[in-house]
């Protein structure tokens, strides 16, 4: 074919490239979240606004350590391999292959090289398409790196709260057995003196015993979020329980930083993926809809041969080749169809993490925004229930008062102070929750 038919040809296929697909609607998300107080600060990372070290140093270790975030990581790697391999479609591509033989009767020693070289007409975006899906997909990966950076530090540090949780219950529950003990000490005496009887020692004892009887079960807990804190770091036991041996529990000293919702789902990492994946799916469509029309490729070969004794011969050709899709059993219409339908998925799964998103965030704003006043009213039970059971035991001391008053004195005061133990707990969980559900990609401290 003539270099000028060539060039006719090419102008005809692409006047009959479609037209791009019209991207659907963005989902809509609210002007501003209910319940948020004004951004605050950014901080380097949110569990620094615990100010303590042994949390920050464990979420160190997960990050690095975690085999979800490897694997995360290691997906990344793939995605780079798969765009860098989609892009060379649009380049030349160049072979070269060589061969050599010899036969009887003579013997003849003969040998050839051959150089080829092609390219792949983009007319119609398929080459472009495979390229933006690519990319896309390579976005998603390293957005769901982020993801579960977000997800382990997150872990980590809810699994840090529940640990400091348990221990601060078996503390508690240990200084009320204690305190109990104490006061079974002074009703036994009371009854030597006949001031008190049998009755009276066995309710005591019946309160020691019900503070003994609470431990197991708080040890197991402490066990087990050890173990998942190991677990999450790729630690053993043995080596975190030193450091974890002493600490209170976490306690938030800045204000959650809440932004505009726009701006914060923008930068969630869930729904950068899922954006991502839409993207791949919509640009999907266009290497289908490519394969609808004809394909058209520029090729060339240059061949050397020589004969030992004999004449060498150079011969070479170059041309375009069109491959026209004539008949296929509806299977390319088919799979244009499954395509658009991916992508509208897509879509719907990106609608679907956008709103999921708004609604986690809203539920973690209303519950932290809350915790304050239940702080404040679990403090003020702890100070009336100590008031009272000093109260109670002096009055018994004195003479002036019934045992059964400071027996329900001691056991109001260590559900008081369970109480807010589980408050402070729920506090830290709150936080955690709501900074991950404003977090952003990139939370390697």
């Amino acid at each position: 074919m003539k270099p000028t038919a060539s060039l006719a040809l090419i102008a005809l296929l692409a006047s009959c490239a479609p037209a791009p697909q019209a991207s659907l609607p963005a989902p809509a998300t609210p002007a501003a979240f209910d319940e948020a107080p004004a951004p605050a600060p950014a901080q380097a990372a949110w569990w620094e606004s615990f100010r303590d070290p042994t949390l920050t140093r464990l979420i160190a270790l997960g990050l690095a350590q975690n085999l979800s975030v490897k694997l995360a990581v290691e997906r990344i790697t793939e995605a780079e391999a798969n765009a860098t391999a989609a892009g060379s479609g649009a380049f030349p591509q160049l072979s070269l292959s060589a061969s050599g033989g010899r036969s009887d009767p003579g013997p003849v020693t003969a040998g050839s090289v051959t150089a080829q070289a092609g390219w792949l007409v983009d007319l119609f975006g398929r080459n472009r398409s495979s390229r933006a899906a690519a990319g896309a997909t390579r976005d998603a990966a390293w957005a769901s790196a982020d993801l579960a950076r977000v997800a382990m530090a997150g872990a980590i540090a809810t699994a840090y709260a529940d640990l400091r949780y348990y221990q601060t219950r078996i503390a508690l529950t240990r200084q009320s057995r204690a305190s109990r003990a104490e006061t079974a000490s002074l009703i036994h005496n009371s009854q030597s003196l006949g001031a008190a009887s049998t009755l009276d020692t066995l309710r005591a004892d019946q309160l020691v015993a019900l503070a003994e009887a609470q431990l197991p079960a708080l040890e197991v807990g402490e066990a087990a979020a050890l173990n998942h804190l190991a677990t999450l770091t790729g630690q053993t036991t043995a080596t975190l329980a030193p450091m974890l041996a002493r600490g209170g529990q976490p306690v938030p000293h800045f204000r959650a930083s809440v932004g505009v919702p726009a701006e914060v789902l923008r930068h969630r990492p869930d729904v950068i993926v899922a954006e991502r994946n839409y993207a791949a799916a919509a640009a999907a469509i266009g290497v289908a809809r490519a394969d609808l029309y004809p394909s058209l490729s520029l090729g060339g070969a240059i061949t050397g041969a020589s004969v030992r004794g004999g004449a060498s011969t150079t011969t070479w050709s170059f041309g375009p080749e069109i491959s026209l899709p004539i008949f296929s059993g509806g299977r390319l219409q088919a799979n244009l169809t499954a395509a658009q339908s991916r992508a509208v998925q897509a879509h719907l799964a990106w609608q679907q993490t956008v709103l999921g998103a708004v609604e986690e965030i809203q539920t973690a704003l209303a519950a932290y925004s809350r915790d304050g006043r239940n702080m404040a009213a679990q403090q003020k039970l702890i100070d009336i229930s100590t008031q009272t059971l000093d109260l109670a035991r002096a009055s018994f001391t004195a003479g002036e008062g019934d045992f059964l008053g400071v027996l329900e004195a001691e056991r109001t005061l260590l559900d008081a102070r369970g109480a807010l133990a589980e408050a402070n707990r729920t506090r830290a969980q709150n936080f955690i929750r709501l900074s991950m559900a404003t977090a952003s990609g990139g939370t390697t401290p």
